[in-house]
């Protein structure tokens, strides 16, 4: 049996556009390991408002360098750490781009990577560019002000950052988009897409 720890923001938690959780069986992760089979366990450890290394001084607890380890060593060992986080680096009072949040990427990469007290394995990293945001309306609105040109730099950044650092690589933009109801979490649809493009990078790897 293989775990395989999805590492991320409201997008893998599972944020309904405009508000509320979908069903955990419409959450990309459950759709993942419907595809991989349940003998593997495909955990959701998605977070709102989540980054990857900034303090969000309105939200406790979202720096995911700060809580990685834990979570490496509370489901571990881990054979496959999936990592999608950036979307809120965006947000406007961070005052940082894609480039930046690749680089948080890193910073995680580094830190999967680093020895532990437990003797697990560093995990199989599979590094997840996000969406483009488009148009942000309703409650995002504000926060995400400009972060529509900066997300088309998530690829760019995401892919360089993975090659560098030898880890599997996924850009969402090219196989979903957000929903349009707010621009920048996941319909339905977009979920079994994501799950969708996911599997065949893994399927043999576990």
């Amino acid at each position: 049996m293989a775990t395989i720890l999805c590492y991320g923001d409201s997008l893998t938690w599972g944020r309904i556009p405009n508000g509320g959780r979908y069903p955990k069986h419409l959450c990309w992760p459950t759709l993942l390991n419907d595809l991989l089979g349940h003998q593997h366990q495909v955990i959701n450890f998605g977070l709102p408002g989540r980054t990857t290394i900034w303090n969000d001084p309105f939200l406790e607890g979202r720096n995911g360098l700060s809580y990685l380890q834990a979570a490496l060593e509370t489901f571990g060992p881990v054979d496959i750490l999936i990592l999608m986080l950036g979307t809120n680096d965006l947000k406007r009072h961070f005052h940082v781009g894609a480039y930046e949040a690749a680089k948080g990427v890193e910073k995680l990469i580094e830190k999967s990577r680093m020895p532990n007290d437990n003797g697990f394995p560093a995990p199989t990293l599979v590094i997840v560019a996000p969406p483009n945001i488009l148009s942000p309306t309703g409650s995002v609105a504000e926060s995400f002000d400009g972060a529509i040109e900066k997300s088309q730099y998530f690829h760019q950044y995401y892919q360089d950052i993975a090659s560098k650092n030898q880890c599997i690589f996924l850009n969402a933009a090219g196989v979903l988009q957000p929903c349009e109801v707010d621009g920048v979490h996941l319909d339905t649809q977009g979920n079994e897409h994501l799950a969708n493009a996911i599997y065949p990078l893994i399927k043999d790897r576990i």
